[in-house]
């Protein structure tokens, strides 16, 4: 796995993690003043998720994708 993948990856994880764990969080609590740790505790475990995910999955979604478009041509 190559260094430039690895980045990718670990960075999409931390965007996508923080902005699904920020409105789940608001959308089930709202803004309470416990807010701040349930969203960080829902980013930490959003993101332990997330980061193996966005390495693995995307070869597997290209594969997909690429069917499903050759298909409709």
């Amino acid at each position: 796995m190559d260094s430039k993948r690895l980045l990718s990856g670990f960075l999409m994880a931390i965007a996508m993690s923080f902005c699904m764990s920020l409105v789940m969080t608001l959308v089930n609590v709202g803004l309470t003043s416990s807010f701040p740790l349930l969203w960080m505790r829902g980013w930490f475990i959003g993101f332990c998720v997330a980061f193996p995910l966005s390495m693995f999955l995307p070869k597997y979604i290209q594969k997909i994708s690429g069917k499903l478009l050759k298909n409709k041509n």
